[in-house]
């Protein structure tokens, strides 16, 4: 591990660039012997075939038994016929090789065109739009691109807004760009769109063809161009230059750089030494190099999501939302977007839903095959017995109508747990108390059927209705599941809280203490203190070099869900606290790596230490009885009792309504703390209490929500403007 440390980060490195490159590493292959036995080894097995594997997409095409030419396999658990070579040997014996990508994204396009033809009769030719909707440029330079296609990590969003994308060809550029090579050229492809009169050319031939790139060659057909202007190459002569420089064939590249500074002098006269620094820096271009076709191609797909998305995002989200049925974890993920921009998700209801997520008013309901153990066929059972008899009134009624092999007591339990029998008016332990028994009937009624025998209610003449309805449909009497249970049955069927949230009884304390605004990371200093409430989701351990443990860690906020780095030495402090659904409260730091903004864990805290621990003044309020009877005094003696090193702030208010903050003496600074809560609050009454996370800034009753203005004095506000 520490000799592979030691290799230099670059983009397809040899082990001998290594050993030339770092002076480290070549100590140690030289004079220690076990290193340099190791070393001589790994010269050997360099870019020999380690394993077997097969391209995700290639397809050998070939007018003749492929046979004649490669040997074939089958791996083994798989029905795939390979090739026993791999890919560029196949080319090279003269085989065709196509590389057949599927495409979620184009289910999505096709899907949301689909939906916004249903619900407004407009058919969208997605194909033949224009490329310069403004929506869609507005929703790109905002970052918020979640769904977009190639643009929604955090690293595009971010600089989707730097750049502040305003075309194909932008986008065309960021999508070559942001990969492991050519990323180091971003910031001065930035700097190049926002000054492009600075924009040096080494020579005024390359300006036409570099001028959309800001002077940086992206594309391997600028590598082509600048050949054949330049050099004078042909474009057969080019093609051959942009493969040898591609695969690194070192005799080929000498060639061609031989020919490529000849043709510099004889066709435009541009001396020796400018023609060898062209083509070092061509053959770096051509080393990462995109080919600008299949840029395009993806550029043209971000902008449909991009148009979809800004211009029909109901339609779009439900449509994302279909496509990743069965992934619970990215449901939650488009499902917490949703209302962000202004979209309510409804939950799973037998009696709304169908089988995929559906747009209805503006609001999109949930689709049943998202649940958990709830597959396409039982749900399109359902739809269609609810479209043709209409909707369910029960459990039993339910269970009736679908007594089959598809609709099993595993999936009813399912929607059941995820809240899709609300409708019905039968609550959850209701449906889970009858449900053993509805199947029974249900099974038995329908064996009956089977055999043509009548049922009791038949022979007198009692509808289906009312049999179902009366005697076997009486609701048990008995309370609701708890809510922690709700709520925990709802996260495991849909991978999100739908109806409530865990967090809702803490949520004055989140808004009190925790950060807002952490969606936009990019817009906070490095180094800003932030504080992180939420419900730990998971954790990740990874063990360092030097044998220590760290974590990563997933915490699903109200707002959605951060992700929170944990360094060895802060683990070493809190890793007991680290247990999943736990609720936390975590102060972290902003840390940008790679200029990509995360959050950096420093201390965590328990919900029912929080305002203990971070609370920085106490708010008292007295109304003027308080003096006259005594209560001021008691409270004296309360707080008195009560000292640490928070400070409180009496408000005074009289009879008029007027009121008076008074900044309290130290003698009264106190230990802030839900018994302290308690204790004040029997003096001055309920909502009398309440805590600040900033000295001398805005209040915040906890119990009210009321917003009270300190107004700090004057020696407070020299120091505040400081």
């Amino acid at each position: 591990d520490r000799l592979a440390k030691l290799i230099p980060d670059e983009l397809k490195i040899t082990l001998e660039s290594a050993y030339k490159k770092e002076p480290e590493l070549k100590e140690l292959v030289d004079h220690d012997p076990q290193v340099g036995r190791l070393w001589r080894l790994a010269l050997r097995l360099e870019g020999t075939i380690s394993n077997c594997g097969t391209h995700a997409a290639g397809v050998v095409i070939c007018d003749r038994p492929i046979t004649d030419f490669v040997g074939l396999y089958q791996a083994k658990g798989t029905e795939a016929i390979s090739t026993q070579v791999e890919m560029r040997y196949v080319e090279e014996v003269g085989l065709l090789k196509m590389d057949f990508l599927g495409l979620r994204t184009l289910t999505v396009v096709h899907e949301t065109v689909h939906l916004v033809n249903e619900a407004t009769g407009v058919f969208i030719d997605i194909d033949a739009i224009e490329c310069d909707d403004e929506n869609a440029y507005n929703l790109l330079r905002s970052g918020k691109t979640t769904g977009v296609f190639q643009l929604e990590s955090a690293g595009m969003r971010e600089l989707s807004k730097k750049i502040g994308l305003e075309s194909l060809e932008e986008i065309c550029a960021l999508v070559a760009l942001y990969r492991p090579g050519p990323m180091q050229f971003i910031d001065a492809y930035i700097e190049g769109k926002n000054a492009p009169d600075k924009v040096v050319y080494d020579h005024p031939l390359l300006e036409p063809i570099l001028r959309e790139t800001y002077g940086i060659a992206v594309y391997q057909e600028q590598v082509m161009q600048i050949v054949q202007a330049v050099a004078g190459f042909s474009l057969g002569q080019a093609d051959i230059l942009r493969r040898a420089m591609g695969k690194k064939k070192v005799e080929l590249m000498a060639e061609q750089r031989e020919k490529f500074v000849k043709g510099c002098k004889d066709a435009n006269d541009i001396d020796g030494k400018l023609a060898t620094t062209l083509f070092d820096k061509i053959e770096t271009f051509a080393g990462y190099g995109f080919n600008k076709s299949h840029s395009m191609a993806y550029a043209f797909v971000a902008y449909q999501t991009a148009f979809l998305r800004a211009n029909y995002p109901a339609e779009f989200m439900a449509a994302l939302l279909t496509s990743e049925s069965g992934n619970l974890d990215k449901i939650a993920i488009y499902v917490d977007e949703c209302p962000r921009v202004g979209i309510e998700v409804l939950p799973p209801d037998i009696n709304v839903s169908a089988k995929n997520f559906a747009v209805d008013d503006g609001k999109i309901n949930f689709g049943l095959s998202a649940i958990k153990n709830v597959g396409d066929k039982p749900v399109e059972e359902i739809v269609s017995e609810r479209q043709k008899n209409g909707p369910f009134r029960d459990i039993h009624d339910f269970c009736s109508r679908l007594a089959s092999r598809q609709v099993n007591r595993r999936l009813i339990e399912s929607l059941n747990k995820a809240g899709a029998f609300s409708s019905t008016n039968w609550s959850r332990s209701q449906v889970d108390a009858v449900l053993e028994s509805a199947l029974e009937e249900a099974q038995i009624a329908q064996k009956d059927r089977e055999a043509g025998q009548s049922s009791l209610f038949d022979l007198m003449g009692v509808g289906e209705e009312e049999a179902t309805a009366s005697p076997f449909a009486e609701k048990p009497d008995i309370p609701e599941w708890d809510e922690a249970m709700v709520l925990q049955e709802e996260k495991e069927m849909l991978g999100l809280y739908i109806s409530s949230h865990p967090l809702k009884k803490h949520m004055p304390m989140l808004r009190l203490f925790g950060t807002p605004g952490l969606d936009d990371l990019e817009e906070m200093p490095e180094g800003k203190i932030v504080n992180v409430g939420g419900i730990l989701s998971q954790v990740k351990y990874h063990i360092t070099a030097k044998g220590k443990k760290m974590a990563f860690l997933t915490v699903d906020m109200v707002e959605g869900p951060v992700e929170i780095t944990v360094f060895t030495n802060t683990y070493e402090e809190y890793y007991e606290m680290l247990v999943v659904d736990r609720v936390l409260m975590i102060q972290a730091h902003v840390n940008y790596r790679n200029n990509t903004p995360g959050l950096v864990a420093d201390a965590f805290y328990m919900m029912d230490e929080v305002e203990e621990r971070l609370t920085k003044a106490v708010h008292i309020r007295i109304d003027a009885n308080g003096f006259e009877d005594g209560r001021v005094e008691d409270l004296a003696v309360l707080l008195g009792s009560e000292h640490g090193s928070c400070n409180v702030f009496l408000h005074y208010r009289d009879g008029n309504g007027k009121e008076a903050t008074v900044h309290a003496t130290s003698a009264c600074m106190v230990r802030p703390s839900r018994g302290l809560r308690d204790k004040v609050e029997s003096l001055v009454g309920s909502g009398g209490y309440w805590c600040s996370a900033g000295f001398g800034l805005p209040s915040h009753n906890l119990d009210t929500d009321e917003r009270i203005k300190v107004e700090p004095r004057p020696w407070e506000r020299a120091r505040h403007a400081g």
